[in-house]
């Protein structure tokens, strides 16, 4: 409560009685938030972001600022919009629009850097006609479900009462040490390995795959914590089911093997076909004499970019320990030039540092990473 106080008098300091909310806010989470221990808030509202800048890395900034804006946002009223709908007729067809305009900021004024954009109409009046500039006769299909983010599987997690705040990021981090999933971009995406751990354990462990079991036995175990229930009996009704079909996959599942595949190439040591195979921390090249001949080479991939760095070696697509894409050069060790971005092979015309693209939702992006120049993709 001194806290929502604080947060009070900073907000009618700062912006005005008008963006203050009348009384203190209390939000009320779900039955299984584990609030106590996962509550984060500023130590004080007046310690703003500006502040504390000079005492941060830019990640402990970053992270301030939101924690920061999320607290006072919370204690500020409501956002006020105008909306507005146009339906165009034509030829007994409707055509429908809608757009919006931010009437009073209200909580998103502590957002400087986030501000909502004005999706606003031009002035019209029924009876009014229009004319067509551009059309797009382009048919849609049903597309599937979009590909989890880390970010996406987190609020499925959520929403489905799977695991705590506190076991999200190791659960993430575990699938991609084993090589379960791997990331493409921001897209969490299944491997060879994962897909078929997957129809196994669907096949002799259906009840632990459904996600009403995780979050039931999370529940009954919470019973347990508060006194409610018996830890024996619990644990005694889940693990009797799950012994059987424990018992039964291991008379039953045979040993899996992932097929080798062909390289392409030969060793370089005994000349015999080279394969890839699949390892700990992905695919690799093998000799296919293993173990007789042990050679081994990792799989490389070119970008068809010099190092901007040495201008000698490659830049290569690498892994970190986490799974996630950077790039390389191929001199590593005697070069260490990295990029998370992959370079495009030409310089920034205004400060000569080399030049990354990215991709967003409408193609490639080529920018320079000290922020002063931007190619955005054309438009067809």
């Amino acid at each position: 409560n001194v806290a929502k106080h604080e947060a009070s008098k900073f907000i009618h300091e700062e912006y005005g009685e008008n963006y203050a909310a009348v009384k203190p806010q209390h939000f009320k989470n779900d039955a299984d938030a584990q609030d106590a221990h996962e509550a984060i808030r500023p130590t004080s509202a007046f310690r703003t972001p500006a502040s504390v800048k000079e005492y941060l890395t830019t990640e402990e900034y970053r992270l301030y600022t939101l924690i920061w804006s999320r607290f006072i946002a919370s204690q500020m009223t409501p956002a006020i919009y105008d909306t507005v709908r146009a339906d165009i007729e034509q030829n007994d067809v409707t055509f429908r629009t809608t757009g919006s305009k931010l009437k009073f900021a209200g909580f998103t004024k502590v957002y400087d850097n986030q501000k909502e954009k004005n999706n606003e109409l031009p002035e019209l009046n029924e009876g009014d006609k229009v004319k067509l500039k551009k059309t797009d006769d382009r048919q849609h299909f049903t597309q599937p479900p979009a590909r989890y983010t880390e970010a996406s599987l987190v609020r499925a997690l959520e929403e489905n009462g799977v695991g705590r705040p506190s076991t999200y990021a190791p659960t993430i981090d575990t699938i991609q040490k084993r090589y379960y999933v791997k990331l493409e971009g921001r897209s969490i995406v299944p491997t060879e390995l994962g897909e078929i751990v997957d129809k196994l354990i669907e096949e002799f462990f259906p009840d632990i795959v459904n996600v009403d079991f995780t979050a039931q036995l999370e529940n009954d175990l919470d019973g347990v914590e508060v006194g409610k229930k018996n830890w024996i009996k619990v644990v005694d009704e889940y693990y009797k089911p799950f012994s059987k079909e424990l018992d039964k996959a291991d008379q039953q599942i045979e040993k899996v093997q992932i097929k080798d595949e062909p390289a392409g190439f030969n060793c370089d040591i005994c000349g015999a076909p080279m394969v890839i195979k699949m390892g700990r921390y992905g695919k690799f090249y093998a000799c296919s004499r293993f173990p007789d001949c042990r050679n081994t080479k990792p799989i490389v991939k070119k970008v068809g970019v010099t190092c901007p760095k040495c201008g000698k070696g490659e830049v290569i697509e690498k892994k970190s320990k986490r799974n996630r894409k950077f790039y390389g050069c191929s001199r590593y060790p005697d070069c260490d030039f990295v990029s998370w971005d992959q370079p495009i092979g030409r310089n920034c015309p205004n400060d000569g540092h080399f030049l990354v693209q990215k991709k967003n939702k409408k193609g490639l992006v080529i920018l320079c990473p000290n922020g002063d120049y931007r190619e955005e993709p054309e438009e067809n």
